[in-house]
Formats: C-alpha cells, structure tokens, sequence
C-alpha cells in the first residue's frame, strides 16, 4: 500500500518509497504504522535482553523512529517554559533552549529506565503498543485541532477526515485481542493513553489555541513514554 510506505518513510527512518499525498488522505493507516515501528524496534532490540544490554534500546528507538518527533519535544517544552507573551516565539526558533535540553534529558533517561524494567514476556507487546498508541494520538489530535499556522501541522490536518476516526476500529481491537492473554494491562494502557491525549489537547487549546508539528512530535512521545511506564512499573 503507498500510503503505508509513505507513513513509515514519515514517521520513521525505514526508507520506503511512497507517495505524501496518498498519506496526506489516508491517516487512518497511521496506528498500523506504529504497530510495524515498534515491532521493528522490539525485534532488532530483543537479543540485548540475553547479553543484559537492555539499556541500548533506547539508541535503537533513535535510528528506527529518528529525531524528528524528539525535536517536536525539545522545540514544544521550550515554549511551555516560556512566559506565555513569549510561547508562540519560542515555537518558531529553532535554536534549542534550557527547557528543550531538560526535556529530552529526562526522556531519554525514563525511556532507558523503562526499557531496563521491561520483562522478556512483556518486551515486544510493551513497545509495539506504546507506539500504536503514540501515532493513534498524533492521529487524533490532527482531527479535533486546527493549525496554528501554515506548516507541516497544516498539511497533514488539511488531508484529514472524520473518516479517519475508523483507525479506532484497529486499535480498539489490538487492544481487546492483548486483554485476554495480558488481563487488564492493554485497557489501563488505553486509560492512560485518553488521559494523557485529553490532558495534552486541554492545554494546547487554551494556551496556544491551535497545534503545529512540534506539538504532535511531543504528544508521540509523551504518550509512548506514558504507556511505557504503565508495563514497565507493573513488573
């Protein structure tokens, strides 16, 4: 499918040849991308656990899912630092500040502590649900926010349809299939996800009135980091 090419040639560094617009007009297929992502990180990490290397999982995270959304982190908490006269200008610079470099410090640490934490049994489930749910949030946040201005936010919100909401449909039933083997696990994973999807969209509405893509890169991973923590504090 092109359009699922075009979404992992977007959303990760695994180079596929795909068109933009027929992604632009099916971000539905964006949670299934997640699903693929994180299996490929799980895999390629799965023989540090035997060598007790677990830790390098979050350099593997990098070079799989790239800088991009990790930059959308950095440029967003530097303007959730800043005076809120000051937010909107410190969204467009592209230098990273105080606030940016405090963010991706801490994300990396939790992230290599999360990772060190996972169980065998729960590894690959962990982080092929953590990024499903990561992309299903940048998916819905594209469909309930207007842009903030013309820019990468823009184009993809431009493209979106309220068909897109169908994604659910997958995800929903990702998680279901997960509940009968890991109990409650996958629905309280889906708890913390609306939790912090509705908690990230209630702020950027009223601090900022409308997203960017900085925005939705902090929100993927705010939300992995999230449900990560959930499967890796419930060992």
């Amino acid at each position: 499918m092109e359009c699922l090419k075009a979404s992992l040639s977007f959303f990760s560094t695994i180079k596929v040849k795909g068109d933009f617009e027929k992604l632009r007009n099916n971000l539905w297929i964006m949670p299934l991308t997640g699903l693929i992502i994180g299996a490929v990180i799980s895999a390629l990490s799965f023989p540090l656990y035997y060598f007790d290397l677990k830790l390098l999982t979050v350099i593997i995270y990098v070079l799989i899912e790239g800088v991009n959304h990790i930059d959308g982190l950095a440029d967003f908490s530097d303007s959730y630092f800043a005076p809120k006269d000051r937010k909107l200008k410190a969204l467009k610079d592209l230098q990273i500040g105080s606030g940016g470099v405090l963010a991706i410090t801490i994300y990396v640490i939790s992230l290599s502590y999360f990772f060190m934490n996972l169980s065998m049994q729960d590894f690959f489930v962990a982080i092929i649900l953590s990024q499903m749910l990561a992309k299903q949030g940048m998916l819905h946040l594209m469909l309930s926010s207007k842009p903030l201005w013309n820019g990468l936010a823009s184009e993809f919100i431009a493209g979106a349809r309220k068909r897109d909401y169908i994604s659910y449909a997958f995800t929903f039933s990702v998680v279901f299939i997960l509940s009968i083997y890991y109990s409650v696990l996958p629905l309280e994973s889906l708890v913390i996800y609306f939790a912090t999807l509705y908690i990230f969209k209630l702020y950027t509405s009223s601090r900022y009135g409308g997203i960017n893509g900085d925005m939705l890169g902090a929100l993927n991973c705010i939300i992995f980091a999230a449900v990560l923590c959930l499967w890796s504090c419930s060992q």
